[in-house]
């Protein structure tokens, strides 16, 4: 059977693998490293969405679906595992205000390349959030240098100050998203 092949692969050589089960939401993901595995159970030491391990779960193999390996997001959770000691999340500050009451915040995360989020009003939807590092600033609008969930650079996006509803910098997602941008910087991906 391929999914207990891939399984004990995964056991074997100690190999990050993530699959959802019909208990979860979709799009919810357990992630880990297979901890015991037998024909019926398979039990994983999971790690959350920053790379910290979390506990131990034990799962029926018959209930899980997507197994996925060696995948980008995995690539990218297994490098903040071997630095989740850098992340914290009693460094989080936010600011509620529009750009203009938050405009030096902004301008201060700016000088120091801090990776920063912004809720962004778009008029339409909810509150947009817009995680980068500030490029420049004037009186009028705001240039970020958006960096995605896997580090990598995401374009540029001018944002009127006049949107913006609240900054956001030291969360777990902005360290996150720093340290893989570090990461691919350097090329070590």
């Amino acid at each position: 059977m391929l999914k207990q092949r891939i399984l004990n692969d995964a056991f074997v050589s100690h190999r990050l693998i993530a699959f959802r089960t019909p208990m979860e939401e979709w799009g919810e993901t357990i992630v880990g490293y297979v901890k015991e595995l037998t024909h019926e159970i398979i039990t994983l030491d999971e790690i959350n969405e920053y790379g910290c391990h979390i506990g131990s779960s034990t799962f029926k193999i018959e209930s899980l679906i997507d197994i996925v390996i060696d995948d980008k997001t995995l690539k990218c959770l297994k490098y903040m595992e071997s630095h989740c000691e850098c992340l914290s999340p009693q460094n989080c500050i936010t600011i509620w205000g529009t750009g203009y009451d938050v405009k030096e915040h902004i301008t201060n995360k700016m000088k120091e390349k801090e990776t920063i989020t912004l809720f962004v009003e778009d008029g339409i939807k909810n509150d947009t959030n817009i995680i980068g590092v500030v490029e420049d600033i004037d009186e009028e609008s705001v240039i970020v240098n958006q960096i995605d969930r896997y580090g990598e650079k995401d374009g540029s996006i001018l944002l009127p100050l006049e949107t913006i509803t609240g900054v956001r910098w030291g969360s777990m997602e902005n360290q996150a998203r720093r340290l893989l941008y570090k990461m691919t910087k350097y090329g070590e991906k």
